[in-house]
């Protein structure tokens, strides 16, 4: 019996977390692609076209994760948007940190730092929003 109850819980957050990645996937690959265009097309430094790619997988990452992820609720978008963006925005600065660092420093192309970066931004990103932004929503 416990040992059920404690599969189920354990079961619950791996499926979550597997939600949040499908939706971090989705998120990365529209930050990823939109970085590329920016800046092999656009030709604008990929540090500012890094910032605007990461805004806009925000927005898609934001609505993924509040209505499949944490399943949110009309009543608390706005707060959670507002929290979700401000852990954004260090996601942000930890993303272009890195990508500085590994593409002027270490000499990386700056698609592989970003997908380096990403990582790490994953980790933090899916941390802060299950215990900050969507707390108490577990699948």
């Amino acid at each position: 019996m416990i040992w059920e109850l404690v599969w189920h819980r354990w079961l619950a957050r791996f499926q979550q977390f597997l939600k949040y990645c499908i939706g971090g996937g989705l998120a990365f690959v529209t930050d990823a692609g939109l970085l590329f265009v920016f800046t092999e097309y656009c030709h604008i430094w990929y540090l500012f076209s890094a910032t605007l790619s990461f805004l806009i997988a925000a927005v898609v990452n934001y609505s993924f994760q509040y209505f499949v992820t944490f399943k949110g609720h009309g009543g608390e978008a706005k707060k959670q948007f507002g929290t979700f963006l401000i852990i954004s925005a260090v996601g942000l600065a930890i993303n272009n940190g890195l990508l500085y660092l590994q593409v002027e420093v270490f000499g990386l192309w700056y698609m592989l730092a970003k997908a380096i970066a990403a990582v790490i931004v994953l980790i933090w990103n899916f941390f802060m929003n299950k215990h900050v932004t969507f707390k108490n929503k577990i699948v």
